[in-house]
C-alpha cells in the first residue's frame, strides 16, 4: 500500500509528529512547512525540552555581550518525501 506522505503531513501542520527515514534515522518534532517536496520539521533544542536556567544572571533579555548568542528554541530540518518511511503522531506534553 503505497502512502501519501504529503497529504498526511498536510492533515498535521503544526502538530508534533515522529518520522523514521529509510536510512533508519528518526526525528521528531512540529511540521513547520510543508511543499512539493519536501516537510520541514521544527526540532526543539535541549533547552527547550529541558527548560530555561533558573539563575537570572545566566542570560539576559535584551541586547548581547561578548560571548553571548541568542538561542534557537526549534532547529529547522527539511526532509524528502521520498526519504520518509514512517509518519506518526506523537504526545507533546508542557
Amino acid at each position: 500500500m503505497e502512502t501519501n506522505y504529503q497529504s498526511l503531513a498536510w492533515n498535521n501542520v503544526n502538530k508534533y509528529v515522529g518520522m523514521t527515514t529509510n536510512d533508519g534515522q528518526t526525528h521528531d518534532g512540529f511540521i513547520a512547512h510543508v511543499d512539493q517536496d519536501y516537510v520541514t520539521l521544527a526540532i526543539p533544542s535541549n533547552e527547550m525540552m529541558n527548560g530555561m536556567p533558573a539563575n537570572a544572571s545566566t542570560y539576559r533579555q535584551f541586547g548581547y555581550y561578548p560571548g553571548f548568542y541568542p538561542r534557537r528554541r526549534f532547529y529547522p530540518r527539511r526532509i524528502p518525501f521520498g526519504a520518509i518511511t514512517a509518519l506518526y503522531l506523537l504526545p507533546f506534553f508542557i
